[in-house]
C-alpha cells in the first residue's frame, strides 16, 4: 500500500512538473522532501549476489565491510551477517531494511 501511495505521489509529481515547466532534479528533490527518501534508498540489495561495490554503498559500511560480507557468503537470512560475526548489530541496524537474502536460488 506504500508503495502505490508513492508511485502515486511520483506520478503526480511528474504531470504538475510537466505542465508546470519543472525540470527533473528539481521533481527528484521534491519527491525526496515529500517521502522523506529518494528513490536510489528504494533499491535493496541481495547479500549473496551484490557486487563489492554495490555493499560498500550501503550507509554505514565501508569496502571494508563490502569485503567481508563478500567473504562469508552464502547467507540463509540476513540475520546470518551479525551472527556470523560480519557485521555490529549496531551496523546490521542502519542496513537491516536494505538488505535481503533471495531463496530458492540454484
Amino acid at each position: 500500500m506504500r508503495r502505490q501511495t508513492a508511485y502515486l505521489m511520483a506520478v503526480g509529481m511528474v504531470v504538475a512538473g510537466l505542465s508546470g515547466g519543472c525540470s527533473l532534479g528539481s521533481m527528484e528533490k521534491k519527491a525526496k522532501d515529500m517521502t522523506g527518501r529518494s528513490d536510489k534508498t528504494e533499491t535493496r540489495v541481495e547479500l549473496n549476489s551484490a557486487g563489492h561495490k554495490r555493499l560498500a554503498a550501503l550507509r554505514g559500511l565501508t569496502a571494508a565491510d563490502a569485503d567481508k560480507i563478500i567473504a562469508n557468503r552464502p547467507y540463509e537470512n540476513r540475520r546470518d551477517l551479525v551472527r556470523k560475526g560480519v557485521l555490529s548489530d549496531a551496523q546490521f541496524e542502519k542496513i537491516k531494511d536494505s538488505v535481503y537474502v533471495e531463496h530458492g536460488k540454484d
